[in-house]
Parts: structure tokens; C-alpha cells; sequence
């Protein structure tokens, strides 16, 4: 009996929410700049993993030479944006979520323990192993030409010292 009035009542639930989120992803949504955009048109518009790949390797080069510095506020910082970067990855391009969870859990959380503890002897072994993970996965993905290397000098725009 109960089964039955769960399909009864939920099938045309399910439907109609299909219908909506279909008459959703096409509404028009207008914009300032007098252009009218669909919710479809704004997804495909995300960033791509290789854009948030450019942000994901600017602040792990500062965060290198923050640590460096002694200045762990701003390594810190650069850290949780990074990480923060990382998430949208996750949600624009979920085909990588898991690879990039897993690489936040086993390589930028003990990032984090080595920023924590201010030790940058600790630190710099920790970057070299994200470093080398980082360049693994890149392979895997099939782009074993990307292979990230720390720069020379910190970026002059900003002060790393305090």
C-alpha cells in the first residue's frame, strides 16, 4: 500500500521537477551589458581547469616565498584561497572533484600542518612533494608537459616580509 502511493505521488513529482529544470536552464536572465543569457549559457562559460590552474599556481608560488619569509599569515591566506580555487574547480568541472579532494586531503592539508607549525624546513619538504604530485597528476591527466617549477624570486608586487 505504501509503496504504492509513493509512486503514485512521486512520479509526477519527479516529472514536473524535470519539466521545471528544464524551462529553468532555458530562461533568459538579462544582463547589464543588455545581452540576455540562459542559465545553459552561463554554465558553459566556467572556467576550465587550466584557467583555475593559472590562480592554483600563482598563490602556491607565493605561499612559498611568504613561508620563506617567516611572513605565515600570508601563506597561510594564499593556502585557503588556493584551496577556495580549488573548489570551484570542483564544481565547474566535477569529472576531476574526486582527484582534486584527494589531492587537497593527502598533499595541501599537511601543507597546511607545516604552515601552522612555522617550521620551514618541514614546509619546504611538504612543497616539494605537492610540487612533485602536482606534476604526476598533471601526466596522468595526460598533459606531462605542464610541469610546475618553483620561480627564482618572489613576485616583486608584493612584500613578503612583514
Amino acid at each position: 500500500m505504501k509503496s504504492k502511493f509513493l509512486k503514485l505521488t512521486l512520479i509526477p513529482f519527479m516529472i514536473s521537477v524535470t519539466l521545471y529544470a528544464k524551462d529553468i536552464a532555458n530562461e533568459i536572465i538579462p544582463t547589464k551589458h543588455n545581452k540576455n543569457l540562459t542559465i545553459e549559457d552561463i554554465a558553459e562559460i566556467q572556467p576550465g581547469l587550466g584557467t583555475i590552474m593559472i590562480e592554483f599556481g600563482h598563490r602556491f608560488y607565493i605561499i612559498y616565498y611568504a613561508a620563506k619569509a617567516t611572513n605565515w599569515e600570508l601563506a597561510e591566506y594564499e593556502l585557503e584561497e588556493l584551496i577556495e580555487a580549488q573548489e570551484v574547480a570542483e564544481t565547474t568541472r566535477p569529472k576531476y572533484k574526486k582527484q582534486l579532494k584527494a589531492f587537497e586531503d593527502n598533499y595541501l592539508e599537511k601543507l597546511e600542518d607545516t604552515i601552522e607549525k612555522k617550521n620551514f624546513t618541514k614546509f619546504k619538504k611538504q612543497y616539494n612533494n605537492t610540487i612533485k604530485a602536482c606534476n604526476t597528476c598533471h601526466a596522468l591527466n595526460g598533459h606531462p608537459y605542464i610541469k610546475y617549477q618553483l620561480p627564482k624570486e618572489p613576485p616583486r608586487y608584493l612584500r613578503m616580509a612583514l
